[in-house]
Formats: structure tokens, C-alpha cells, sequence
């Protein structure tokens, strides 16, 4: 049955249609529609570190800064999105505003190995990964005018990734983004905790793919995306930054659970996925930091452009149904 959800979080429509599913071509394939272009020469492999800016930070067994011999390696973004030259200029009153693209914008070299991805690495990898993000986290958002820090992931050029080595990145902004704006109002202004609801729902309506002593995976009841999943905290715990190491082996296992099923259910497939923790000066008590994981198996046509509205072609329900029987 074709249904309208409102996500609870945002206001934000999804179009749930089942029947477009089973259209020809109703999931965009990476294969089909080709790869991250592969470069000559890849500036984040182990020994070409003199291609990339000097490193900020690393997890190394031996060498010093730029060398080779380094598990994860952290450095400014060649193409920065922001300039970390610290401008106060902004304006334009509440109809034009502006203000400076101030901000750091960082690149996590995942792994040295240019064939290892998020599909193929262990978990003590992935475990360095959340710790480098848990750090710089923790540093940047120390940085001057410093107001937000988003940790986020892309892979397969449907993603937008430029890159096909794994990487990760992070920008330290001056505003506090939209989305995270609107979803701490609603924390705000509730009587409840909100993230709690959404995992006693989740639990209610089949829509939990796993879980263990203290987390929680569900599909988010208005996905925007096939397949998209939730990482939730079972406690109150607004701020990433506060993990401690043994939540983080538990979370780096359920990362692997989660990549595992889907590659063997849809191969490697383009996603987003990002940290989404309180901002910076609004650690409400009453919140849950978060992972969202976005598969991109569609490709979003003139409706969606138009009205802002997506349409899912696979219910939550039964995404989680078919995520659940892979072992």
C-alpha cells in the first residue's frame, strides 16, 4: 500500500511506494553506471603522502608525520570547503543573510591499502576509524568560532565520492546546519525523550535489524532511501565525543554486521552515512547521538527535486525483513 510518512525528527514527507520496486531499473546499480574514476597515481595510498597536505594527526606502528607506516591518516582537505582564516564578516539582514565560509574541512585516510573499503575491512580497523573520529571531534570543536562538527562518509560515485580510496571526512563549521538545528528544536520542545520512542516503535512495528547490549539498529520509520538504517545508543547519551573505547568495539562489530548483510543482499553499493551528534553548547540530556546510514540505490528525479518529497520504493518493513535473513 502507497503511504505518506512524516518523518518525526524533521518536517519532512516520505512517499513509501512499494510497486515501484519491482519497475525495470528502479535501483541504480554502481557497476552499471561506473565507478569512482580511478586516478594514475592515488595521493591517499601509503607512500605518496607528499601529495596530500601535511597530516594533522594518525594512528602509525613506526615512521614519523608524512611517512609511510601509518594504520589512519588525518590531513586538510586539498579542496577545502571552508577557509580556516577566521572572518567575522556576515549580514544581509534575515532575508539575504550570509556570513563567512569559515571552518576546517578534514580528510581520514581510512586504511593504507587502496583495495580495502568499509565492505572488506576487520573490526579493529573499523574501531580505529571511530576512534580518529571520536578525536577530532573533540579537538576541532575546541577551534575558535567553532559552533558545529560533522563527521560523514561518502562511497561509490553515486555518493559522491571523488576518490575511490576509503576515506572519511570532517568540517568544523560556524553555523549549526539546518537539519541539526530543526532536529535539536524537537528535542526541545518534547516531553519525551523522542529517540526512545523511535526504538520502542521501531521495536512494536518489526522495523529493528539488530542489536546488542547498547545499541540499537533500526530502519527509520519515514526512510528517505531503500535501506536505510539507524544506529541509536539504548541510553541517553547525546555526545559522540563521550563514547568510551568499550562502546566503540561494540559499535565497530555492529558496523561490520551492518555492511556484511548489505553487501551480500546488494553487493557493494554507493552510501552516505554520518555522525549525527548535539551541537556544540546544546547537550540536551534527554537526546541520543546517532548514525545514519543512506544507501543510494535510486537516483532522485523531478518529483522529489521539486517538492522536497521522497519516494521509497521498499517499505522499511520489508527492507528489514530481507536485511534480517541474510546470516
Amino acid at each position: 500500500m502507497n503511504e505518506f510518512r512524516k518523518d518525526p525528527l524533521h518536517n519532512k514527507w516520505v512517499l513509501i511506494v512499494p510497486r515501484r520496486g519491482k519497475r525495470p531499473h528502479a535501483f541504480f546499480n554502481e557497476c552499471e553506471g561506473g565507478d569512482v574514476e580511478e586516478v594514475k597515481v592515488c595521493p591517499f595510498c601509503e607512500g605518496n603522502e607528499s601529495m596530500t597536505p601535511p597530516e594533522v594527526d594518525s594512528f602509525r606502528t613506526k615512521g614519523k608525520e608524512n611517512e609511510p607506516g601509518w594504520l589512519l591518516r588525518v590531513f586538510p582537505n586539498k579542496y577545502p570547503a571552508l577557509d580556516k582564516e577566521i572572518k567575522t564578516t556576515q549580514g544581509g539582514g534575515s532575508f539575504l543573510a550570509f556570513a563567512e565560509g569559515y571552518g576546517f574541512h578534514e580528510v581520514i585516510a581510512e586504511t593504507p591499502s587502496h583495495t580495502k573499503d568499509i565492505y572488506s575491512i576487520n573490526q579493529d580497523e573499523m574501531l580505529l576509524i571511530l576512534k580518529m573520529y571520536r578525536k577530532r571531534y573533540s579537538i576541532l570543536k575546541e577551534k575558535k568560532n567553532i559552533k558545529s562538527v560533522f563527521i560523514f562518509k561518502n562511497h561509490g560515485r553515486a555518493a559522491g565520492a571523488s576518490l575511490s580510496h576509503s576515506h572519511s571526512q570532517i568540517l568544523a563549521l560556524p553555523i549549526v546546519p539546518p537539519f541539526i538545528e530543526e532536529e535539536t528544536e524537537m528535542i526541545r520542545k518534547a516531553q519525551f525523550c523522542i529517540y526512545c520512542r523511535l526504538i520502542e516503535k521501531a521495536f512494536d512495528e518489526s522495523r529493528v535489524l539488530l542489536e546488542n547490549s547498547d545499541f540499537v539498529v533500526i530502519a527509520p520509520y519515514a526512510s528517505e532511501f531503500p535501506y536505510q538504517l539507524m544506529i541509536l545508543p539504548r541510553a541517553h547519551e547525546p555526545c559522540f565525543e563521550e563514547v568510551p573505547d568499550e562502546q566503540l568495539i561494540l559499535l565497530a562489530d555492529v558496523f561490520g554486521r551492518i555492511f556484511n548483510k548489505y553487501k551480500t543482499l546488494l553487493g557493494n553499493i554507493p552510501f552516505n552515512y554520518f555522525v549525527n551528534t548535539s551541537p556544540l553548547g546544546k547537550n540536551f540530556p534527554n537526546s541520543h547521538w546517532n548514525i545514519q546510514i543512506m544507501p543510494k540505490v535510486t537516483i532522485p528525479a523531478g518529483f522529489e527535486k521539486g517538492t522536497g518529497i521522497s519516494i521509497n520504493p521498499i517499505s522499511p518493513e520489508i527492507a528489514i525483513r530481507e536485511l534480517k535473513n541474510i546470516k
